[in-house]
């Protein structure tokens, strides 16, 4: 019986590890919602299973949208908050990381790491700053992961559900001389920070016992402290960038009908003659090729062109990658055919437009004969050929399968949804926070507008 209160002692250390405190996690004992409900996990503190089969989040990001996965924090782009961590056995340190997701734990993107001495043997307090160029949004899921020193080789984590918000206000505030929580800074864009490193959870990576995790890719953000510090072991490669998004894409338009070829993206021409009015409008097809980053073709854009009249030649255009141009109309007329994948267009009078188009490397397109203008670019589809006057629009649609400008955004559905390209595939369609919407297209940044109305002269 002697011997009692120190096996007690050694089986409270060995179950009693660590937990994320603030912002309080899914299920954790200190969520109000959590408890609300009465669903509690008590075992918390546990690490993740030796298969990793409950990675990430313990697989708790499935309360997202319901009452207890409601969001527990509102963090700002550029504001400084702090990480608490508390516990029993803190297993002499070991290194940590904190991530963003935004699309319920399909992809994590790193905003600061903790190499050696994370936690201490009270838990502590851990700094971080929220990237100044950090989306904004509800339902998102801020990680914390833990690689302990000594003991069995594990990960442990946990995820809050947060809101990233307000950062307009909170620059504003600074700006005018309020306390300057918001930091402006330079450097890594959002989408080129990496995933969260995983090891220990049957991947074929691990930690070195006794000894703290380097990362082998931490992010711009990361502190780094004491001396038993070691790489990682095993097959551990640099976590791709992290993030998600979409794209997605109506045909062009013209007049009469016609039909081109979906091979390769070269320019051809086309010729008509006669008069009349009309808009179109197609669909562009999605690709639905596995998502490795060098199997499809970058993206292709819509001609739109309008006219009458005959002679002809092919227009082209080049766009950067993940800017919004408008492309100024070339002098031609009658219509041709767009060599792009299979779309239809028919004819309807319509405004001269303005087209926002976003691209990495654009196939060219066709141009008209005669006199008119036209437009370029915008994503795929099949222009006519025949007779008539007439304009139409093209506008993104969703994007499928392997993608090349890694971190690209893609706003569709009239801006109430976005895609994302990460880790070389297009992720699945996201729908924007209540309240907000982005500008449709692609682009290496989600442009956010508010919905809200304005009312006694404040919002």
């Amino acid at each position: 019986m002697m011997y009692l209160p120190t096996l007690l002692a050694l089986c409270s250390l060995a179950t009693a590890h660590m937990d994320l405190m603030y912002p309080p996690p899914l299920k954790s004992k200190f969520n109000p919602f959590a408890k609300a409900a009465g669903n509690i996990d008590s075992d918390m503190t546990s690490p993740l299973p030796a298969s990793g089969g409950n990675n990430p989040c313990k697989g708790y990001q499935s309360l997202l949208g319901t009452p207890e996965g409601a969001s527990v924090a509102t963090f700002s782009p550029g504001g400084k908050y702090n990480l608490t961590i508390e516990g029993g056995a803190f297993h002499e340190g070991g290194s940590c990381q904190a991530s963003l997701s935004y699309d319920k734990a399909k992809t994590f993107t790193v905003i600061q790491s903790w190499v050696g001495e994370c936690p201490t043997s009270s838990g502590g307090t851990w700094d971080f700053t929220v990237p100044d160029d950090a989306p904004e949004g509800m339902d998102v899921l801020l990680q914390w992961t833990w690689y302990n020193r000594v003991g069995n080789r594990e990960q442990y984590t946990n995820c809050a559900s947060v809101t990233i918000g307000g950062g307009g206000g909170a620059r504003k505030r600074a700006a005018e001389g309020d306390e300057g929580i918001i930091t402006k800074r330079a450097g890594t864009k959002f989408s080129d920070r990496p995933a969260p490193f995983v090891a220990n959870i049957g991947n074929g990576c691990g930690t070195v016992p006794g000894m703290d995790v380097i990362f082998p890719d931490p992010g711009p953000d990361v502190v780094t402290a004491g001396s038993k510090l070691a790489a990682p072991t095993g097959t551990c490669q640099a976590p791709a960038a992290g993030g998600g998004g979409s794209g997605s894409g109506s045909g062009g338009s013209g007049s009469g009908s016609g039909s081109s070829p979906s091979a390769a993206p070269t320019a051809t021409t086309g010729s008509g003659t006669g008069s009349g009015s009309g808009s179109g409008s197609g669909s562009a097809p999605s690709s639905s090729a596995a998502p490795t980053p060098t199997s499809a073709a970058a993206p292709t854009v819509t001609n739109i062109d309008s006219g009458s009249g005959s002679s002809s030649g092919p227009s082209s255009a080049s766009l950067p990658g993940g800017v919004f141009v408008t492309a100024p109309g070339d002098s031609g007329s009658g219509s041709g055919s767009d060599p792009a994948p299979s779309g239809s267009a028919s004819s309807a009078s319509a405004p001269a437009p303005t087209t926002f188009a976003t691209a990495t490397t654009r196939p060219a397109a066709t141009g008209g004969s005669g006199s008119g203008t036209t437009p370029v670019p915008a994503p795929a589809g099949t222009g006519g050929t025949g007779s008539g006057t007439g304009t139409g629009t093209g506008s993104a649609g969703t994007q499928s399968g392997a993608c090349t400008d890694e971190g690209a955004w893609n706003c569709i559905a009239g801006g109430a949804s976005f895609q994302r390209c990460a880790s070389g595939a297009w992720s699945a369609p996201m729908a924007m926070a209540a309240g907000t919407s982005c500008k449709p297209g692609l682009s290496d940044t989600l442009w956010r507008r508010s919905s809200r109305v304005r009312r006694g002269g404040g919002w």
